[in-house]
């Protein structure tokens, strides 16, 4: 059995975007991108030439290259973390002279220590 129903997204450039209502959906025909509207507002679903689920615009809002979570962890005072370790014994390291002459240090040979 055929239905004839036409579904409506509301479309239109990006910086016009209304909050949608629940489960409506906005498209931004300038930025390509696709919200859906939510209880707690407009959710991104998918932007045009965007590769896995983060997002500059959603995780570094103020462009500085740092998401935006780790500039906040960075501010929380060390005494004001909970669950951290007493103290920091040191370690024994058995790296000989041959070990540390092997290559130059780069990121790829320090990923195994």
């Amino acid at each position: 059995m055929s239905r004839k129903v036409l579904i409506q997204i509301r479309r239109g450039l990006e910086k016009d975007i209304v909050t949608l209502a629940v489960g409506e959906l906005g498209y931004c025909e300038d930025s390509k991108k696709l919200y859906i509207g939510s209880k707690g507002g407009n959710i991104l679903l998918a932007a045009n030439k965007s590769f896995g689920d983060m997002l500059k615009t959603v995780y570094d809002t103020n462009n500085n290259g740092k998401i935006d979570m780790a500039e906040l962890a960075d501010k929380v005072p060390w005494d004001g973390i909970i669950g951290k370790p007493n103290s920091f014994p040191p370690s024994v390291h058995n790296h000989d002279i041959s070990y540390i002459k092997k290559a130059p240090l780069t990121w790829n040979n320090l990923k195994g220590v």
